[in-house]
């Protein structure tokens, strides 16, 4: 039995085209960038930023997770699962940003040019939003789709008959 019925739409096919999009060149280009430079300056900034690093990298493999559920029509555990990938990498930025600065990234040397950590990594990361998004509306959209309800209605009507078939 397919888990899902399929949506009408013509919108769908560019939206998945376009949250792939966005999922190789925000999740896996920037953030990737953004990750690497950590681990490459976890000598100067401590091995916190080793750790942030290798979790950054695993939130952006949960995120891309996420959309194979999505595009799978596994929407609930695609939605949860976009949730637990993309709030923590706003809680990596932060940490980061406050070890950075503890550190002694002021923003005032020639070689920062006088940007900070938090505008460094802030533009990095903040395009993480476009493909969590995505990803959400995908899933909801199909999951609450009116044939998608009727399906569940049907589906919960059924195993209701058969229970109090079996209670009887």
């Amino acid at each position: 039995m397919r888990r899902s019925l399929p949506v009408r739409g013509r919108w769908r096919i560019p939206a998945v085209i376009l949250l792939w999009l966005t999922l190789i060149v925000f999740v896996w280009v920037m953030t990737g960038a953004v990750a690497a430079g950590w681990l490459m300056h976890a000598d100067h900034y401590g091995a916190e930023f080793r750790v942030y690093g290798i979790l950054m990298l695993c939130a952006a493999g949960l995120m891309t997770v996420s959309a194979l559920l999505s595009l799978l029509r596994f929407d609930l555990p695609a939605v949860i699962l976009d949730a637990a990938a993309y709030l923590p990498m706003l809680v990596i930025m932060l940490l980061a940003v406050g070890t950075a600065e503890r550190a002694g990234w002021s923003g005032q040397t020639a070689e920062s040019f006088g940007r900070t950590a938090a505008a460094v990594w802030r533009n990095g990361l903040i395009w993480n939003g476009i493909p969590f998004v995505l990803i959400l509306l995908h899933s909801f959209t199909r999951y609450f789709s009116y044939d998608n309800r009727l399906q569940r209605a049907a589906k919960n009507e059924e195993s209701t008959v058969s229970a109090s078939l079996v209670d009887d």
